[in-house]
């Protein structure tokens, strides 16, 4: 017999969905209890040619964003990687259309 159980998640990201029209910026922002974790990364998950992707669009080392290359000019992430911070899509597009996650490391 095994006991399984879920832990409880340490990272929260809001809001759930957001809708923006094109041009409008999106504020996507997370948190983690644990400031342990020197880095938030954030990725993009989106669907094309029939199957999903899954991309790093960078990542916050304490204050210090480092974007992936084709993330640098609209994707800004900010705050504090021991913490609370925010990932703002710029000059939205329809390609942005993805889902978006955090995660602490």
């Amino acid at each position: 017999m095994l006991d399984i159980t879920a832990s409880q998640p340490i990272v929260q990201q809001s809001p759930a969905s957001i809708l923006v029209e094109p041009g409008q910026a999106a504020r996507l922002h997370c948190y983690h209890g644990d400031n342990s974790y020197p880095y938030m990364l954030w990725y993009q998950s989106a669907a094309g040619g029939g199957r999903r992707t899954m991309d790093l669009i960078g990542l916050l080392h304490y204050e210090n964003q480092s974007p992936e290359k084709g993330f640098e000019s609209r994707f800004n992430m900010t705050g504090h990687s021991k913490g609370r911070a925010q990932l703002i899509v710029s000059d939205a597009k329809p390609g942005d259309t993805a889902e978006y996650f955090c995660a602490a490391s």
